[in-house]
């Protein structure tokens, strides 16, 4: 079979499964298990697919949904998440505060006295100047859907600051491809608040594990901590992510 063949075989396979394993593929196309592999190694390299442990599955390329629908999925680990995530706040810090749902539930938990937030989340302003608590928020375009601030103008904004603490959303963690999200734009966005944190977190329910989008985000010398509710996992799902990534309060 031709390898170009071969690898629409495998693509159109995998567009109607979240994910196959390499027995299923090699039935599917007929084909050795060094062969795949090859085909494999290949597609992801061009972005078409990530390799996942026993098998692979697609990038996602899709938009994200509505920030009213974020709010209502998986609830009760994101405000866990976002309860540790706030514990880590000290007085007189610093801190940027992604746009994003988890993000967002953090506001209600932080005690931490003299704090300055920095944020491009439309969503939060409002919850943050309630607490009382000193607010900027950085200038750009509107994402209609996040109501998350993006564009060249909030990077240069974002430039003339420095953080204690940055606290990020995501929409996908694997062990290879590393964090992703859907949009280029706020991959950017999260890219500079990492290089002007002195530390990052990323908070990250269950559904964000062994998920690629479109747009990297590319990290710091220093890998962030990723802050999740490890009680609602398998420990099998995150052994993967142990030589990458330090979870807060130790491995999974």
């Amino acid at each position: 079979m031709l390898t170009d063949k071969r690898h629409k075989l495998i693509l159109d396979a995998l567009s109607q499964h979240q994910f196959l394993t390499l027995q299923q593929l090699m039935n599917n196309t007929h084909s050795s298990a060094s062969t795949i592999r090859r085909d494999l190694t290949k597609l992801q390299k061009e972005g078409k697919l990530t390799r996942v442990h026993g098998g692979a599955k697609l990038v996602h390329y899709t938009e994200e949904p509505e920030l009213g629908a974020k709010r209502t999925q998986n609830i009760e680990d994101k405000v866990l998440i976002a309860q540790q995530a706030a514990e880590l706040i000290n007085d007189g810090d610093c801190i940027y505060l992604d746009a994003g749902s988890t993000t967002l539930e953090m506001i209600s938990y932080i005690d931490a006295q003299d704090i300055t937030v920095v944020t491009n989340g439309l969503t939060h302003i409002e919850k943050l100047l309630s607490e009382n608590i000193k607010t900027l928020m950085i200038g750009g375009e509107v994402k209609p859907n996040t109501l998350a601030i993006v564009g060249v103008r909030a990077i240069h904004f974002l430039q003339n600051y420095h953080f204690d603490k940055v606290f990020l959303g995501v929409n996908g963690i694997d062990s290879v491809r590393g964090l992703t999200t859907p949009d280029e734009r706020e991959a950017s966005i999260k890219e500079m608040a990492m290089k002007q944190g002195q530390q990052t977190y990323v908070l990250a329910d269950k559904s964000k594990f062994n998920q690629v989008y479109f747009a990297s985000i590319h990290e710091t010398d220093e890998a962030p901590i990723i802050i999740t509710n490890p009680s609602t996992m398998e420990l099998e799902q995150f052994q993967a992510f142990e030589e990458r990534y330090e979870f807060l309060g130790g491995q999974i």
